[in-house]
This record gives C-alpha cells, structure tokens and sequence, in this order.
C-alpha cells in the first residue's frame, strides 16, 4: 500500500467484493456498501477521500444519486463505473461532477489497476485544490490581520502618478472611518493633508526604484490628523502597474520626539548635578561644554574652560599624545577609556578614570562627551598596598604553585611565575573567571567571598587545559575591610588519573565477572549435565548423538570466549602479530560466504539470504594480515545472522575516493539505537542488556574488532537505526604500512 486514504464504494449487493479488496490493499480503508440510505447517512456523518459509485443502486441509478448529494451540498470527489452506460449517461454524469466515468470490464487483471490510476489522479487533483485554496486564505487571513493598514491603488498612466483606490484592508478602513466602497472612489490626495507630501517626488522614485518610503499626514472621514509612514512598492497587477502602499501610524513616535525636545531642559538639570565630570568637546577638540563637577576637578569656572582647547588640563609632555587621540577618536570613534594624569589650575596632579562616546549634533558633526572621575584618592590607596605586598611577593614567586590575586572586580593583579607558565601572561583588566576558567560571568565562590569576607574558605577540584588542579581561594582582609581574593592552584592531575585509574579498574573488573561468569558457567554447566546424562544406558543412539552435539556445542563456545580473552590479552601485553600478505578479495569473500551459511545453519536461520559483490578493481593489489581480516569480518557477520531475523546480510567490498579498502557488512535485523553506537566497541558492553539475555554473547566481539581494525592501519564505523538493519563498515589501507604497526608496538612478521 502505497497511499493511506478513505474510500467509500458503492454498489448493487453481492457485486464488486474483489474491487474492494484490490483497492483497500493499494489505498487503505475502502468502506464498500450497497444500500442508498445508508450510504446518504455515512456520507452526511464521516468524511471521505474519494466515492466508487455505481450505475445502478438498489433504489436508484447513479445520476439520482448524484443529483441529491449536489442537493445537500456534499463535495466529496467521485468516480461512477457504469456497466451499460452511453454517451448520454456519461454526460450527465459529467455535468454532475464526477472526476471520470468508466465502463466495466471483465478483464480484471487490466481494469482493477487502471480503476486505481484514476483514483490516485482525482485525489492528487483534490489536494491541489485544497492546498490553492488554503494558500489563499493564508494570504487574505495576512492582508486582514495586519497590524498596519494596507491600501491598493490603480496606476494613473496618464499622468504618471497613483490613482483611486482599488482594495484596502480592514484597519484602513477602521483609522480612517470609511467603508470600504466609500474607500474605492478616493484618491491618495482625498485621505491626506494637502502639502503634507510631494506626490510627484513619491511618483518619481517609484517610477525610478520600484518603492518610495515617504512621511505624510492622513485624514480620516470625521478630520482627525494622522501622522503616517508610508512604505509604497509598485508591481504588476493582470498586466496593469498598481500600487502596494502600507500605511504605519507614528502617532506616538511623533509625540515621543516632541517630549525629548521639551526634556532637553531637564537632561541639562541632571547632567548639572552628575557627581560625574562631564565635557563636551568639539572636533577641533575645544570646549563646549562643563558640568560642574568637571570645573571642581579642575578649579576652573565655566567662563574659564569654554572655547578653550582641552589640553589646557593635559600635563605639556602628554599633550600632543592626547591631541592624537582626539583626532582618532572624532575620525575612527577609537576607544579612549583608561586611566590618565592631569592638571588642575593650580598645577597640581590628580589621577582620573576617563571615558567618552561620540555623538552627532543637528548639522551632523561629531562631538566628544567625555566623562571624567577622580581617583587621586583610590590610586594612592591602592599604591599603598602594593607596597605593602612586596615583602611577600619573593616568597610567593618562589612557589611551584600557581598563586593569583584578583580585587573585588574580579580583575587579576599578581600571578606568580608558577601561574605565568601554566597559564600564561596576564593582560591588564583581564578577569580571574575569563581567564581561568572560561566562563563570562563570576564564579559563585568569588561572589561568596565578597559577601562572607574573612569567614569565607573555599577548596575544590577542576579541570583546567586539561589538568587538573586542587584550588583553594582565601579572602585577602585588611583592617577588616575585603581588599582581594588569593587563589592556589595544585596540580593533582596524576592523583586524580590514579583514582580514575584504580575506579575504571574496580569497574572493569565487575564487568569482566558479570559477563565472563555467566558466559563460562553456561557452557561448562551444559557440557557437566549432557556428560550426566550420557551415563545412562537405557539412552537411544539418536540421543546419545543429540547430546554429544550439544556437549561439542557448548565446548565450541567456551573456547571462543578463552580465545576472545586471550586475544585481548596479547593485545594489552603487546604480544599480537602482524603477518601482511597479498590477499586475492574474491577467494576471501566467497569463504566468508561459506562461513556464513554455516552460521545461518548453527543458529537455524535458513530462511536469511546472504549476498556477496566485489567492486575493487581487476588486478588490485590488498596486502594485510589475512587471518585478522578474516576474524574482524567473521565476527561481523555471525553477529549479523545472531541479530536478523528475516530479509537478508550483504558483504561488499570496493575501493573509496578517499584511496580506503572498504569492507561493508549490511544487515535487516534489530538495529541499534543512535546512542550506543559508540558503547558497543567498548569492552564487554552490548547495545541493550535485554540482548545478553536473548542472544547471549560476552561483549568483547566488537571491541576486538576495533583493536584489530586498528592494528591494520584502520578503522570501524557503524550506520544503523532500530528496527532498520545495520551496516558496520570496515576501512583499511590497501597496503599495510609497517611505521604504523611499529608506532602500535605490533610485531610484523615477515
């Protein structure tokens, strides 16, 4: 079934059951009934796809019908097959609605399939239509419901300017009080202020660009002012130029620019009484401007600064680095915050943190606002206890720990040798989190600090440039006041590898008991109870032998688990064997074939198919270590036909772009879920545990197969989806390359 839809088939009683069945598989739900009452009822009461109608009904023919459904309104798509039917019927038919009319025939294996064709052609027409149509509300339900009123105007060809308008939606007959046919007999100059706009300007640049954003002030019916923004673009309208224009009500943003301009009055009131020293300089870089606590930083008046260029407050050896600034600031807006040593009148020094941004004024030239603390106070403060740390500054270079201090800004202000080398320089303003620890915000412990002051001690762990380090921060307290935050940095990155170290240990050793005692118990369990029961005489031959099996069976198994874990422990010991030879790949795909069916008949799935293509090229040359091929691709493939129940297992192998030998092991079964495809190369992990239970298995299959993978120069990548099959796919040089081995510290073996 290749399409889901409802159909309703109507027909004479007894007739047409094989249509019904014939559609239902390729439609879906096909309701088949033969009584007209009953079929006028589930027409009014369900909704359906498509309708099947015979010619003759039980009660009345196929045009009666119809006529009673265009009666009550019913649009539901038909088709009539008539059996007798003329030219007249089908007309009528035709005229009543149908999508088509069909003559029925006998040849069913012909008919049935082009009754179905017409089926799915009528509901693709359906939905076409459906969907034009709710386009088309979408875009009339977006013309309504915009918050903006739109109006379309007619194109005045002769004078090259808008006509009346054509449509208008709901909100521009609403602002300005028309309906919408009154609305159809005025022109642009009947809704707005005469002079509010140039119409032959707004003419020209639509005639010049295709759209004109213009301000004018609208009329509504009862003359109430209405300050517009208007947005017109000009398009083609059945092959006529028409006008698009909306319409925005700026009412408020008009009122709001007249409330700035009467508040100016008040910003100067506030700027006046700022604790902050304000300037405002011009390009040329004098002044126009001084609130009053700039004059005290200063000593000056106002009278005293005004007209005057700033340097007048820059110490004479600073002056022309400052005027270049200035200039750079003006031209570039270049970022000028920082600290700086001026000039009072007096002559005398203060230290000030500055700040400015750039505006411009009414004829558009830039000025220069500048915002000026003193900080004379602060700095001499701050000098002081940098003297009072030079004591301890020998004994803190000193340390193998890194040590850092940050203020109560967060901003870092000494770092030892110890901290330079694993962390490198620290630039000026630069914060502890940012730095440290990557985060755009301060670390909840630097906050907790402040707060707690010298009651606070923090100590923790974490993992920074991939060490990691045991941190303890203390509060630096002077006078009972928290002047800074003292952080050590011990790297414990070794302690904390052998903790991990002894816990994945602990773990493994847990995982190794609880799937090996399980995987060696069930053999060694079944080989002691069949060897039991072989001890009776009384058994029969076919017995004996279907317990030796089973004795074979399980021994088989037991040793494919020794052999899984002696394997890996060649390999963590570094005693696993290389011997690359030339390997013809079809030999090689058509044993792994026979291996599979050998599976397919241990595990009783005979019903698999299993398929093998060689896409490598005729005389290409694989050189690698067989025997390893061999085992990663066979343990694929038993894990393949473990895993499948029905379809079937693919082996391919070709020869990539990207110059790898690719060996691809495709199956039907179970899938994996996207999440375990990185678990199950781990050792002794399946992708569920469920499957341990059902299909058994150790779990180092594949996490052997990805150490041999490796040890060929490879590697192993898994596409699957649950309930999709699966595809691990094996990529390998075509010639092994003996570096790699020896980097692996694996023997090759000439």
């Amino acid at each position: 079934m290749n399409i889901s839809s409802k159909i309703l088939l109507l027909n004479k009683p007894g007739q047409r059951k094989e249509l019904q069945n014939f559609l239902g598989d390729f439609f879906g739900t096909v309701e088949m009934l033969t009584n007209t009452s009953v079929a006028k009822e589930a027409l009014v009461r369900n909704e359906y796809d498509i309708m099947v109608l015979q010619d003759h009904l039980n009660d009345m023919d196929a045009v009666g019908f119809i006529r009673w459904m265009n009666e009550n309104e019913l649009e539901v798509p038909f088709v009539v097959i008539a059996e007798d039917g003329d030219v007249s019927q089908a007309s009528e038919v035709m005229k009543g609605g149908a999508e088509e009319f069909l003559q029925w025939s006998d040849q069913k294996e012909y008919f049935f399939p082009y009754v179905a064709e017409v089926i799915r052609k009528a509901l693709g027409k359906n939905n076409s239509k459906r969907v034009l149509s709710d386009s088309e509300n979408l875009y009339q339900t977006l013309f309504e419901n915009i918050r903006d009123a739109v109006l379309l105007f007619s194109w005045d060809e002769k004078n090259s300017v808008p006509g009346t308008i054509i449509e208008a939606n709901k909100v521009a007959c609403r602002r300005l009080e028309y309906t919408k046919q009154e609305l159809f007999a005025l022109t642009p100059a009947d809704i707005d202020v005469a002079g509010s706009t140039n119409y032959n300007l707004v003419a020209q640049g639509l005639e010049q660009k295709g759209f004109f954003v213009f301000k004018v002030i609208q009329r509504s019916k009862s003359g109430k002012e209405i300050p517009t923004e208007v947005n017109a673009r000009i398009f083609n309208l059945g092959g006529r130029k028409a006008i698009l224009a909306v319409a925005r009500n700026i009412t408020d943003q008009e009122r709001a620019l007249e409330d700035l301009k009467n508040s100016e009055q008040r910003f100067r009131d506030i700027i006046e009484s700022c604790i902050i020293g304000i300037c405002i300089t011009d390009k040329e870089g004098n002044f126009e401007f001084v609130n009053e606590e700039y004059c005290q930083i200063y000593g000056y008046t106002p009278e005293e600064l005004i007209g005057k260029h700033f340097t007048l407050v820059v110490p004479k050896d600073n002056r022309a680095y400052m005027f270049e600034l200035h200039d750079d600031f003006i031209n570039k807006g270049k970022e000028i915050k920082g600290n700086w040593t001026v000039i009072d009148k007096d002559g005398k020094e203060h230290f000030i943190v500055a700040d400015a941004t750039r505006i411009k004024d009414a004829s558009g030239e830039y000025k220069k606002v500048t915002f000026v603390e003193d900080v004379t106070d602060t700095k001499k403060a701050k000098e002081a206890l940098e003297l009072s740390e030079v004591k301890y500054r020998t004994m803190m270079e000193s340390l193998q720990d890194p040590v850092m201090i940050s203020d109560d800004q967060y901003e870092i202000v000494y770092v030892n040798r110890a901290f330079k080398k694993r962390f490198g320089n620290v630039k000026k303003n630069l914060k502890c989190h940012s730095l440290v620890f990557g985060l755009k915000e301060p670390c909840p412990w630097c906050m907790a600090a402040q707060e707690n002051m010298s009651g606070f001690r923090k100590r923790q762990e974490h993992r920074i440039n991939k060490r990691d380090y045991q941190i303890t921060t203390v509060p630096v307290v002077f006078e009972g006041i928290y002047q800074a935050k003292m952080t050590f940095f011990r790297d414990v990155t070794k302690v904390v590898k052998a903790r991990k170290k002894a816990e994945e240990s602990d773990r493994l050793k847990s995982a190794f008991l609880a799937n090996i005692s399980h995987e060696i118990r069930t053999p060694l369990n079944a080989v002691m109870g069949f060897s039991g029961l072989l001890k009776d005489q009384d058994l029969s031959r076919d017995e004996s032998l279907m317990y030796i099996d089973m004795i074979n069976e399980s021994s088989e198994h037991l040793l494919h688990v020794m052999d899984d874990i002696i394997e890996f422990s060649f390999i963590d010991s570094g005693l696993v064997q290389i011997h690359p030879i030339r390997i013809q790949a079809q030999k090689l795909l058509d044993d792994l074939l026979g291996e599979t069916e050998i599976f397919k008949k241990k595990l009783n799935k005979n019903q698999l198919q299993v398929s093998v293509q060689n896409a490598l090229p005729d005389k290409f040359k694989l050189v690698t270590d067989e025997s390893r091929l061999r085992q990663i691709l066979l343990n694929l493939l038993s894990n393949a036909v473990k895993f499948t129940e029905q379809g079937g297992i693919t082996i391919t192998v070709s020869y990539t772009e990207n110059r790898w030998v690719l060996f691809s092991v495709k199956d039907t079964g179970i899938g994996i879920p996207a999440k375990m495809h990185k678990v199950i190369f781990r050792r002794f992990r399946q992708a569920d545990e469920g499957h341990t239970r059902m299909f058994g298995g150790n779990g180092l299959g594949l996490a052997l197969c990805k150490h041999l993978a490796n040890m060929l120069g490879g590697h192993i990548e898994l596409k699957s989806k649950p309930a999709k099959g699966s595809e691990f796919l094996l990529f390998l040089p075509a010639l092994f390359d003996e570096s790699l081995a020896r980097a692996l510290d694996v023997t090759v073996v000439e």
